[in-house]
């Protein structure tokens, strides 16, 4: 696992995990007017502003757009700006171009206003209990999200048709920031409700939510990148993953990511049905190294080196991963897969403790949320783990 000694968190158990999707065939979904999908607890709004978890930048990214997107293997592409140009200001100026003749949901026209508008908001000092980060590599976004400045200098409209962003300093993948829920664009005027009536640009216009419950939507015709095929997309709030897979089986979900303790009875049983590819994600425990024992980078070796990352990827995770060697996925630029990893040695990780002045071993608490079944047993794991080498692992519990 990697050691990172000067930042605030360490990973560790850090695994790549396979996604896993069972998918109906094309003879059972053609012709079919509507999907259902699932989330596994209720958006906690429809406003971009406020995309802080999966299932709410899930339901965003179906009714809003940004100016760019990911494809499913996470490559950049336009979306809606059709194009963009980076250069001058020593790198830190990019022009975006809009897509002509996008309209919201509303029939609104798409223009560079709204955009400024879209990204004020979220920025906006008021909107309480979003993350803005990645707009803060514009020139004074930061500065008016903390209320020390009334406007952002480094967003400015030219017409209707382009946005100009100016960046504190040159950094590459901003226009990847763009992609992220958090930057999809609203009308403008803002719409007073937006939260729970979403007004976008977006494939999919929500029709009715009822909370803890579903969500239905409709397709939208006149989509710039072609109208979904399906009429209908319900989106069914089912929390436990085993009741998710027994409703795929019975024909009341469209698609479905396999849970990881029946991998492998899917793939014996229904291979036909099953599509698997790399995930974009990574499952780590963060340490704070700013306090107590922690601070000792001996000890967070120590805690690495006991931490058995292949059992837990075969007992919990059905195999559907590979230990990490960073923060990076493998599957995205960035992503260093030469990099040495921790190997599970108990007795080095004793001889550490021991060396850092913890004979008799630590106390510490590892905070674990109950909503996610296989969080909760990589957190049980670890916990029975480090007991072995005299970490004493108090699990909390903690929403998400």
């Amino acid at each position: 696992m990697p050691a990172l000694p000067r930042s605030s968190h360490l990973l560790v158990t850090v695994t790549a995990v396979a996604t896993l999707v069972a998918c109906r065939g094309d003879r059972e979904s053609s012709g079919r007017a509507t999907l259902s999908y699932y989330e596994s607890y209720d958006p906690r709004s429809l406003d971009p502003a406020l995309s802080t978890d999966v299932p709410t930048g899930e339901m965003v990214t179906l009714t809003y757009d940004g100016l760019t997107q990911f494809d499913a293997d996470g490559h950049l592409l336009p979306a809606l700006a059709d194009r963009w140009t980076a250069g001058g200001e020593g790198g830190r100026r990019y022009v975006f171009h809009l897509r002509a003749g996008v309209k919201f949901h509303d029939g609104t026209p798409l223009t560079a206003a709204a955009v400024r508008a879209s990204f004020l908001h979220v920025l906006d000092p008021t909107t309480k209990g979003g993350r803005p980060w990645p707009l803060y590599p514009i020139a004074g976004a930061e500065a008016y999200a903390a209320g020390h400045s009334r406007d952002v200098q480094g967003i400015e409209v030219l017409g209707d048709t382009a946005v100009v962003f100016t960046l504190a300093e040159p950094l590459a993948i901003f226009p990847k920031f763009l992609a992220m829920p958090v930057a999809s664009v609203v009308p403008t005027p803002l719409p007073g409700s937006l939260g729970e009536r979403p007004v976008g640009t977006g494939p999919w216009r929500l029709v009715t939510w009822q909370h803890d419950d579903y969500l239905r939507f409709v397709r939208n015709p006149g989509y710039w990148g072609g109208a979904p095929a399906a009429e209908t997309l319900t989106v069914r709030i089912v929390p436990e993953p085993l009741t998710r897979a027994a409703e795929f089986e019975a024909g009341r979900l469209s698609v479905l990511e396999v849970p990881f303790g029946e991998t492998a009875r899917w793939r014996r049983e229904r291979p036909g049905d099953l599509v698997e590819k790399p995930a974009l994600r990574v499952v780590y425990v963060a340490l704070n190294n700013r306090r107590g024992p922690l601070r000792d980078v001996r000890v967070r070796q120590a805690i690495n080196r006991a931490v058995n990352v292949p059992e837990i990827l075969a007992t919990v995770y059905g195999r559907r991963g590979i230990p990490s060697r960073g923060a990076i996925p493998p599957a995205l630029a960035g992503s260093d897969t030469t990099r040495p990893r921790y190997d599970y040695d108990p007795g080095a990780a004793r001889a550490l403790l021991a060396e850092a002045g913890y004979r008799r071993g630590i106390d510490v608490q590892l905070w674990r949320t109950a909503a996610n079944v296989e969080l909760s047993r990589v957190a049980q794991a670890i916990q029975a783990q480090l007991a072995e080498v005299g970490v004493r692992v108090e699990l909390v519990e903690r929403d998400a």
